[in-house]
């Protein structure tokens, strides 16, 4: 039983991502991610042919944290939901044949992530570090025990909540890696295998034990799942609305100073719209990490014309993404009371636009000129900027807008 139902648990789940991808991956995103990818190779290829043969002394570290931090990446998948609690605890005794599926499927996954982030780092390693082709399969070994290691904790969890402290989170997380890629990458110590096989036994036993003789923990680990779906959702999020996706509110009172107050302005949508776009998350946060990802990209990029294309494409992404936000309130039938005409409810979704995009091209201009100052550079950002977020705020909102009356 518990076969199929993972099964059909990966069934459904590929299926979810397979229908959102087309949206996720479509011409104008693969375009701007061909652009960007193109641009860092080129950087990234021109840095390692200028690699001198005594290697610099920033090299080992960059290595090293870059390992350390592809690590994270790759989640432990189990597919569990509210529901389980209730209709599966009689089965729990069948839960480590479904949570083994999970763990190979999660481990094959998050394996794949590190085998393309080695194969990105191995010029730099190769060309710049002057490792041997042993070493260099060694080094893909451990990345791999050691991924293997990190999911192993995540799936102790499940029958020993103590391993979801903090302590060992940061131990097998953090700690233990980044001794063992120390050891290895700077000490060209092979004995740091030795160590995340004796983590991987030990963590190993434990499962083993725990799942004999304690009880499972439904709600740690139904919650682990939901946050990473969430997370999911939010990724996909950026690119259309996602109806499982779950917002938060935060009350930040220290804005208040900087909005429309309820009893000053005259059009009580610029009050909502401003109020809603700070607070829920699914809004603040995808500008948020549309601006710093904005940020990193000007820093890296020292052409004038990518830098450019960088803030354009940014502040287009961050207009698009905004538009749902307009349509929060239909739903609330004491929004339709107001004394309100629709005209000056889409002026004031428009004026917000224009503020928020605004405060990006300055930042994005700000961050720029830090990596290379060059005022013919600025006029052209600003100018061009300016005219793309008139016509993102006014002709191309008003398009949208009939387009999906």
């Amino acid at each position: 039983m518990m076969n199929d139902l993972w099964k059909k648990r990966q069934q459904n789940y590929q299926s979810f991502l397979l229908k959102y991808s087309k949206y996720v991956l479509n011409d104008h995103f693969i375009i701007a991610l061909l652009f960007f990818a193109g641009g860092l190779a080129l950087a990234y290829s021109h840095l390692v042919k200028n690699l001198p043969n005594q290697p610099f002394w920033w090299e080992i570290p960059v290595v090293i944290l870059a390992l350390l931090f592809l690590l994270q990446f790759g989640r432990s998948v189990t597919l569990l939901q509210a529901a389980d609690i209730v209709f599966l605890s009689p089965l729990e005794y069948q839960l480590p044949l479904y949570l083994k599926k999970a763990f190979r499927y999660s481990f094959a996954r998050s394996g794949f992530i590190q085998i393309l982030g080695w194969i990105v780092i191995l010029p730099l390693i190769v060309q710049g570090l002057h490792w041997s082709n042993w070493l260099v399969l060694l080094l893909l070994g451990q990345q791999l025990l050691l991924k293997y290691c990190w999911q192993q904790l995540d799936f102790a969890k499940s029958y020993q909540p103590a391993f979801a402290k903090v302590a060992w989170q940061i131990g097998i997380h953090w700690l233990l890696p980044l001794g063992c890629l120390t050891l290895l990458i700077w000490g060209r110590l092979p004995i740091s295998l030795l160590i995340v096989i004796a983590g991987i036994f030990y963590l190993n036993h434990q499962i083993k034990l725990q799942q004999q003789t304690a009880v499972f923990s439904w709600k740690l680990m139904i919650n682990l799942e939901e946050q990473r779906l969430q997370g999911v959702y939010r990724l996909i999020n950026l690119f259309i609305d996602v109806p499982q996706i779950k917002g938060k509110v935060r009350r930040l009172h220290w804005f208040d100073r900087w909005l429309p107050s309820a009893q000053k302005t005259t059009n009580g949508f610029e009050f909502l719209f401003s109020r809603s776009f700070l607070r829920r998350s699914e809004y603040s946060g995808l500008y948020l990490r549309l601006i710093l990802l904005m940020i990193f990209l000007n820093v890296i990029f020292q052409n004038n014309w990518l830098q450019l294309a960088v803030i354009l494409i940014g502040i287009y992404l961050i207009g698009f993404q905004l538009f749902p936000l307009f349509s929060t309130f239909e739903e609330n039938v004491f929004v339709h009371l107001y004394p309100i005409s629709a005209q000056q409810q889409t002026d004031a979704f428009s004026k917000l636009l224009q503020r928020v995009l605004v405060i990006a091209l300055l930042i994005g201009i700000c961050s720029s000129q830090l990596a290379k100052i060059s005022i013919e550079n600025l006029i052209w950002q600003l100018l061009l900027g300016l005219v793309e977020i008139w016509i993102i705020s006014k002709p191309f909102w008003q398009a949208h807008l009939r387009k999906n009356a």
